[in-house]
């Protein structure tokens, strides 16, 4: 009986130490309600937009978990096409009121060839704390016609949505722009809203369509984004309300991170996790080509080596690439590890000398020493030496 307690108590602070690890992981933001790699999935197995926007208000599939007027019940999300030529930003909204509209995400496409065609999602800022981009990739081997098979190199492409059965759908000839008949107090009959889940359990429930987006800071398709931020949509109610939680993640650290793996973190397609360098600012992409693989790959560019502070010892040269290797008669001089506090003074540290070598074995003598006693009285026999008679 003991051993079944004992075995129940393990299990109870397995699950607690778990769920803390998931609860840390959030951004506190509402957008950790709404994942983009779902949503992004969802679009792909759909046939269209109006099947698109009832499979994210599908209880089943679990990706909405959004209550943004704080009502304890999932708010619909409607879906709007704004189209410029070949581009397109598919509006996510939730209508807050009979009078203001907040935008969830955006889904931007552009055409690149009459077979090839871009996308990426974006979060809005208000739900997410900043623009949050994310964009399906894929990964390539690249071809070695020499060396071991195991260490073929591998290139990250972006992956072609031209085939995906909704991009078809809006690229048609005859296709008119969507836009969903649904506003605030006016819904599907077939759609009821259901209550929001605890945000450990809603991560774990998304865990399983992450893996084949990353995030970046390069709006690959920036006449797309243009689309979108001239239709977006704030509520100023939601604002209000999350007012501080917005304030609490600006002054977050740097290595937080969110379920949506779009806050530092970057997921590649294999499921393995690692840290995504985040530069300072977005950057607007250009129309850029499909990047394929190379059985040449050019050779990386050398950076300019950085020149060092000359050495006293040798003359003040710098040979080899600023190493010194040929003028410092293999002297080296310890640095000083920089100290956390610069303020305090160091002590002064005594010098080490190296200790004088000892030569083992002492030098052997031919013929030792006599040593002669100082002041030794001088005896002499009274016979001159002789033998007594």
């Amino acid at each position: 009986m003991k051993r079944f307690v004992y075995l129940g108590l393990i299990m109870i602070t397995g699950l607690s130490f778990n769920t803390f690890a998931q609860e840390s992981d959030s951004t506190g933001m509402p957008g950790d309600n709404f994942d983009l790699q779902a949503a992004l999935n969802l679009f792909k197995q759909s046939k269209d937009l109006p099947d698109f926007e009832k499979k994210l208000n599908t209880e089943s599939n679990g990706v909405n978990n959004l209550d943004l007027d704080g009502n304890y019940k999932i708010d619909y999300i409607r879906v709007v096409d704004k189209k410029d030529g070949d581009n397109h930003a598919i509006l996510l909204q939730i209508p807050i009121t009979k009078t203001e509209i907040q935008d969830v995400a955006a889904i931007v496409i552009e055409k690149r060839s009459d077979s090839e065609a871009q996308l990426q999602i974006i979060g809005d800022k208000t739900l997410y704390g900043e623009e949050t981009i994310m964009e399906p990739i894929d990964e390539k081997e690249i071809k070695k016609t020499t060396g071991p098979a195991l260490m073929s190199p591998t290139v990250v492409v972006f992956v072609n949505v031209w085939y995906w059965p909704c991009v078809q759908y809006m690229y048609d000839p005859y296709y008119d722009p969507w836009y969903s008949p649904y506003y605030w107090d006016y819904y599907p009959s077939w759609w009821y809203p259901w209550r929001p889940v605890y945000y450990y359990v809603y991560y774990d429930r998304m865990y399983y369509y992450h893996g084949w987006c990353q995030y970046t800071n390069v709006y690959h398709v920036p006449n797309a984004h243009r689309i979108y931020l001239n239709n977006r949509s704030s509520s100023p109610s939601v604002r209000t309300r999350y007012a501080p939680q917005q304030a609490a993640y600006k002054g977050r650290p740097l290595n937080n991170q969110s379920a949506n793996g779009s806050k530092g973190r970057m997921e590649t397609t294999n499921g393995k996790v690692g840290n995504a360098v985040k530069s300072t600012g977005r950057t607007d992409g250009t129309k850029i080509e499909t990047t394929r693989p190379s059985t040449n790959p050019q050779p990386k560019v050398r950076e300019q080596a950085v020149p060092r502070p000359t050495n006293p010892n040798n003359g003040g040269t710098i040979n080899n690439g600023g190493t010194n290797k040929d003028n410092n008669n293999g002297n080296t001089r310890t640095v000083e590890p920089v100290r956390k506090n610069p303020t305090t003074t160091p002590q002064q540290r005594p010098v080490e000398r190296s200790p004088q070598r000892v030569n083992p074995q002492p030098q052997r003598q031919t013929q030792p020493a006599r040593q002669v006693p100082q002041n030794r009285p001088v005896v002499r026999p009274g016979n001159g030496g002789g033998k007594r008679r």
